[in-house]
């Protein structure tokens, strides 16, 4: 019998080698994505003896997940200390999860601060009016910026936004 050769060449009847190699690469890219998808290998969380993953929050206002090698799950939101309003003096207390920044006024003199988070102001040498204007440094429209005025432990006025970039003033007389 004769064989037939096209362009020189003889026609296998093997399996083309880049199929195979294309094959075993999917089945191996499955397997390893399984081990890490149920946790297995690669996990950055922190293990404890009973085998529950936990991870830490990064912020404190921040949720964190823990989860278990079952398959039950629960979230723990983290708990923030409280600020204490001090029963004495005249402070501006503002309060924001993201950036802000502003100024308090008071006897023609001008403060100005920039932070995060809720923070107390301590106002010295307040005898008449202030005046504390406070924004907030980023687009976020759904937690609100609040800053209120406290005079010997008693809120005497606040004010509140929710609005992108938005701006709080409030004025008291103290």
């Amino acid at each position: 019998m004769h064989t037939h050769t096209h362009g020189g060449r003889r026609r296998s009847p093997e399996i083309p080698w880049l199929l195979v190699v294309t094959v075993v690469g999917i089945i191996v890219v499955v397997i390893v994505a399984f081990f890490f998808l149920s946790g297995l290998v690669g996990s950055s969380a922190g293990t404890t003896s009973s085998g529950t993953a936990t991870v830490k929050p990064t912020t404190s206002a921040a949720a964190s997940f823990i989860t278990s090698a079952s398959t039950t799950s629960a979230i723990v939101i983290a708990t923030t200390t409280p600020v204490t309003i001090p029963a004495t003096g005249v402070y501006v207390k503002v309060d924001y999860i993201g950036g802000f920044s502003g100024t308090y006024t008071t006897n023609g003199e001008t403060v100005k601060e920039m932070d995060s988070g809720t923070r107390m102001y301590l106002v010295a040498n307040a005898t008449s009016t202030v005046t504390a204007v406070f924004q907030k440094s980023d687009n976020t429209a759904t937690h609100p910026l609040t800053v209120s005025i406290y005079k010997n432990g008693s809120q005497v006025a606040t004010n509140s936004t929710s609005a992108a970039q938005g701006k709080v003033t409030v004025t008291a007389s103290v």
